[in-house]
């Protein structure tokens, strides 16, 4: 099948790599052309686990261009992978899903279908068909073109795994797609070996959103939990294993930390939110999500604070990982740098380091200093943090870390850490919800 993957961020280019590697012939259409550059010279432009070797290993299936007339010549199948960053309203941004409607309607030169993977609000699929479709009659087409939603469920730093081992396919269905145009789709993802449900495109689009809802709430929720936990004196570790050992609850999602972030939960909560306000719907439990994550860098920079037993002004913070989850170099919304910004508005010195997001942090928060190692970073603090669980931030040496501080303390912003390993080093471990060991309770207001 010849298709066309227009948008080469984290879903196309995911997308195209594996669509590739499944055999079949894929044109990446960008419009940064330093991304295609590199692209073409078999460099992946972001970090995220076996992207490289997938791009290697379907190199001679992948072509890309900043040419959307090359890129949509002869294409059987258009997969519109654009990004729909939030308003400041919470509304998603859909400029760039028009303006690929409008590149399509202009360049297409035969029949074709048009797959949405874009997330979008509720009736956006058929709004982009009918402005398509619009200017493909300008252009005196005949022939209606449809556009179907097929919402992507790419967990960052798992992308590929999630494209080629699907919990699920979802294809969204307008009336003008006819059963043919579905089974064309539907025998594209049926060598993924998942359940493929095909429903009205309004339910698909909302499938991403409510599933994206869903699990921010787990995190938010278990955020709170672990607040009451330690004004109460409750162990949050203790409570969260009787919770999750009931099957209808389980464990996933139900560890306290510094929140949620990425390009994908803040963004969807906010959406929804969005939506709920168009149809006249209040949402209160997004709402409470919402707020609930937005709080907790906040919540941290009192804990460290409290630990100390001093204000945080005049104090320097070391962050041990500064991306939003382990296995990306993705910063956006990323709870670490939340957190960095709370510090330093109270008056602390943030130093980090990460393997992988260090030069996104260096060109968008140079008011970071950032070091190449956790002990570079520890030396002269006052406190660590693991703010992000590397595994190799996780397995620290902790006593080469106290060897080097100024400081005693280590705040598990992850919970992830081993804490008899911690206070063996002679390092007071506090974290999310477990308490703050040996730490008075501050009267500051930090």
């Amino acid at each position: 099948m010849q298709i066309a993957v227009i948008g080469l961020g984290y879903v196309g280019l995911v997308t195209a790599a594996c669509l590739a590697r499944l055999g079949q012939t894929v044109r990446g259409l960008e419009s940064d052309p330093s991304k295609v550059a590199a692209l073409r010279e078999g460099r992946a432009p972001f970090f995220e686990p076996g992207l490289q070797g997938a791009l290697l290993e379907g190199s001679e299936r992948l072509t890309f261009t900043t040419d959307a007339a090359a890129a949509l010549d002869g294409a059987e199948l258009v997969l519109i992978c654009v990004g729909t960053p939030s308003r400041p309203t919470g509304e998603a941004d859909l400029s760039a899903v028009n303006a690929v409607a409008d590149a399509v309607a202009d360049h297409i030169r035969s029949a074709t279908v048009v797959a949405l993977r874009s997330t979008v609000p509720v009736g956006t699929t058929e709004l982009i068909e009918e402005r398509l479709n619009e200017r493909l009659r300008g252009r005196g087409w005949t022939e209606p073109v449809p556009v179907i939603a097929n919402p992507e469920f790419l967990r960052t730093g798992r992308a590929l795994d999630d494209f080629l081992r699907p919990s699920r396919v979802v294809l969204g269905r307008t009336e003008l797609a006819t059963d043919a145009q579905i089974q064309l789709l539907e025998a594209l993802y049926r060598p993924l070996d998942a359940p493929i449900f095909v429903l009205n495109a309004r339910s698909a689009e909302l499938v991403k959103n409510a599933a994206n809802t869903y699990l921010a709430m787990r995190i938010s929720f278990v955020n709170e939990l672990a607040s009451l936990c330690e004004a109460t004196g409750a162990s949050v570790t203790a409570v969260l294993d009787g919770i999750a050992a009931d099957p209808r609850i389980g464990s996933d999602y139900l560890r306290p930390g510094l929140g949620y972030g990425g390009s994908c939960l803040p963004k969807d909560v906010r959406s929804i939110i969005a939506q709920g306000e168009q149809h006249g719907e209040s949402m209160p439990l997004a709402r409470a999500i919402d707020e609930v994550n937005l709080r907790q860098a906040a919540l941290a920079a009192e804990r460290i604070s409290a630990m100390m037993d001093r204000p945080l002004d005049g104090t320097r913070i070391a962050l041990l990982g500064l991306a939003f989850k382990p296995d990306t170099d993705d910063i956006r919304d990323s709870p670490s740098i939340t957190l960095a910004r709370a510090l330093s508005t109270r008056g602390a010195t943030v130093v980090g380091c990460d393997p992988e997001a260090a030069s996104g942090v260096a060109e968008q928060e140079p008011w970071i200093e950032l070091a190449r190692t956790p002990l570079e970073a520890a030396r002269g603090a006052d406190a660590v943090v693991l703010a992000t669980e590397w595994p190799a931030y996780v397995t620290s040496d902790f006593a080469a870390l106290a060897g080097v501080m100024r400081g005693d303390v280590l705040f598990d912003g992850r919970n992830a850490l081993d804490r008899d390993r911690v206070e063996a080093a002679a390092l007071r471990y506090g974290s999310v919800g477990s308490g703050l060991a040996n730490a008075p309770r501050s009267s500051s207001p930090y």
